[in-house]
Formats: C-alpha cells, structure tokens, sequence
C-alpha cells in the first residue's frame, strides 16, 4: 500500500504544469475580480437628458449622490459611441415627457452586467416613487377643483414632492442602521476573500479531477494489469489515486491562504485552522466526485470533454465567478444547493468576513461530509461494478 502511495506521488510530476497553470489561473482571475469589483470600483454611465426638467434632474443628482455611479451628460449619439467603445456600462436615456410616454427611460448597454441590473432596478425606484407623486398631486387637484378650489399645477406638484420626499426621508416604513468602520476597506476585503477562494475552489477541481483520472491513463497503457497481479487490492490503487488527488489539493489550498494573506491583504482571522478544516473537506468531496465522473467515462479523451461540462456548470452555480447575493432566479439558487462549492464559500466567508461560526456553518460542513461519502459510495461500487463487466 504504502509503495502504491509513493508510486503515485512520484508520478504527480507528469501533472505538474497543470497543477502550476490551475494556481496561476486561480491567482490570476482572484486578483481580476476582487480589483475590479473591490470597493474602489465606480460604475460610469452616460445620460442622455431628453426631458430636461426637474424631475430628471433628480434622477440625475440621485445616481450620483445615493447610488454612486459617475454620471457622463452627453448627446445621445455620443452615448451610443461611448457604450460602443465600452468607456461606459450603459447610456441612460432619459426621453421627453418620460414618466407618461411609452418610451419613458430607455437603457443602452452591449450585455448585462451586475451594475447595469442595478441600475435598472434603481431607475424603476425613481419613476414609481415619480409616479407616485404625480398621482398624489392629480389627486389633490381633483378635489380642490370639486371644491371650486383654485390651485396652480406647477406649485402643487413642487409642494407635493418636497412633503412626500421629506416625509419619506423622516417615516420610512423599514430603516436599517449600522455602523462600518473602513467601509471601502471592508467592501474590498469582502469581495477579496469571495474571488480568492471562489476561484481557488473552481479551478482545484481541475487539478483533483485529471489526478483522480490517472486511472483511465493506467488502463490504456497497462499499467492497471500489472498491478492487479501484485499484492495490491483494488481498493488500496484507488486510495493512492483519492490521496494524490487530495494532495493537491490541499497543496492549492494552502498557496490560497498564503498568498491571499500577502498578495491580497486577506486576513483569515482566529478561524484559520476552519478555514483550512471547511477547504480540505470540500477537497474530499470533489475527489470522491471525481471518482464517481471517472467510473461514467472509459478514456481520459471522454474525460477531458466531459469534465469542463460539470465543474464549469457547478463552479457558475456554486458561486465562484459571482457572488449569490446578486441572484434573482430561485430555480439557481435551488440548483446552487446541489453543489458543495456553494457550501464550501459560504462556510469559509462567514468565518473569515464575518467571524461567524453559528449553526449555518454546521450545517455546511454537514453538507460536505454527506456528498463526500455519498460519492464515494457511488464512486466505489460504479468502478466495481465495471470491473467486473470488463472481466
């Protein structure tokens, strides 16, 4: 057993430009995401001013002050060129007569993006609260004019939305209020941890699930044949592929907090040795379910096309290339819950942003203990079952 052991940690030399490529990759789109969506990041948009009114002015000095974004008025021909060249998110066009023409606010964009979602929920804000106050002052009129009430339009309208904004500001229905203390920081060091272990726990599969593949290599040339008429049990050859494939693992793990530590300034805290704890478990698991992917495939050619399928698909719904908070779809979010990635973050995030280890943690590392065995379960008897059909 122990020379099996061996064998296959000499031999993890064949992979080791994988392994490099996985770390630099992990590294590499960690430091992308965490700098471009850390708490120094402003979205820039252009506006179009069509209408030209108060109301837009508003509109205008909200998403600036409130929400943040970095405001550009131009004409909209120049937006178009603007988004056209990517210097902007999107363009804004705010039309005339907006909140009662069909156009109303038109928004230009070339894709999607998190910012471009929240602006759009941002601008519906702004025009029900408008409406609002529209309906509120045709209201009002409609009752002075049945009470042969004379009143000018204009200044009804004006005295209705300073009350109504006034009274919003002083009597909101919800209020939540916290304190922060070096917010941008924090932002940063939130979105900081997200991406450095999200893309560490995305791209260690890779690595996990070519070692644990090496099975398959052992086939094709033989080798498998020579060592089953050795002393070695069939069991004890795929625990020295499951230790290899945990191996590094845990060697990916560790270059994760140590350079998220000094390369990104993380701090993991007093629970290092749970974060470690939460990663080497969430290692065990894609082992066991790289096991369970090998025992389906026959050549590592089948592998290789099968392999980017589920990890990529499990990564994205998991939560490493964006944080869930921001998913709307409940049918995600439910999908999200068969993946260990999204156990894994959630576990780590909690200890490490938050300094949290509540009954949600438990539950995660309870997650993650289940879909280890239950794989390796699944795993196990597969590869046995096909064995025999092969003999």
């Amino acid at each position: 057993m122990w020379g099996l052991l061996k064998l296959k940690v000499r031999l993890m030399k064949d992979y080791m430009v994988l392994y490099l490529i996985m770390i630099g990759m992990s590294l590499f789109m960690a430091g992308i995401f965490g700098n471009t969506m850390g708490g120094n990041y402003v979205a820039t948009l252009a506006l179009v001013d069509l209408d030209q009114s108060i109301e837009s002015s508003e509109i205008i000095t909200n998403l600036t002050s409130e929400h943040g974004f970095n405001v550009k008025l131009m004409s909209y021909d120049e937006a178009l060129v603007e988004v056209e060249n990517r210097n902007v998110i999107s363009a804004v066009v705010i039309n005339n007569d907006f909140n009662q023409s069909e156009k109303g606010i038109e928004i230009v964009q070339i894709r999607e993006t998190v910012e471009s979602f929240q602006l759009s929920r941002i601008l519906q804000s702004e025009v029900e609260q408008l409406n609002n106050i529209v309906s509120l002052s045709d209201r009002i009129l409609e009752v002075s004019d049945a009470n042969n009430v004379s009143i000018e339009p204009n200044a009804l309208r004006s005295s209705v939305r300073t009350t109504y904004l006034d009274h919003w500001e002083s009597k909101k229905p919800i209020s939540l209020i916290r304190s922060v203390h070096n917010a941008s920081s924090g932002l940063s060091a939130g979105l900081g941890v997200h991406y450095t272990v999200g893309m560490t726990l995305f791209f260690v599969t890779y690595s996990i699930m070519f070692t644990v593949g090496d099975i398959l290599e052992d086939k094709r040339i033989h080798t498998l044949d020579r060592l089953l008429v050795s002393p070695a049990t069939r069991r004890n050859m795929l625990t020295a592929n499951l230790f290899t494939g945990m191996l590094i693992g845990v060697i990916q793990l560790v270059v994760m907090v140590l350079s998220g530590q000094f390369l990104f300034g993380i701090s993991w805290g007093e629970h290092i040795g749970l974060v470690l704890g939460i990663g080497t478990l969430y290692i065990g698991v894609m082992t066991t379910l790289s096991l369970f992917i090998v025992s389906l495939v026959k050549t590592m050619a089948q592998l290789g096309s099968l392999s980017p399928i589920i990890l990529t698909g499990m990564g994205m719904l998991g939560g490493c290339m964006w944080p869930l908070e921001i998913i709307t779809s409940k049918p995600l979010l439910m999908l999200a819950n068969f993946t260990p990635h999204k156990w894994a973050l959630s576990a780590i995030e909690g200890a490490v942003i938050y300094g949290r280890i509540d009954q949600n943690t438990w539950i995660s590392v309870g997650v993650l203990a289940v879909m280890a065995i239950g794989y390796l379960i699944l795993g196990e008897r597969m590869m046995y079952f096909k064995s025999l059909k092969q003999n």
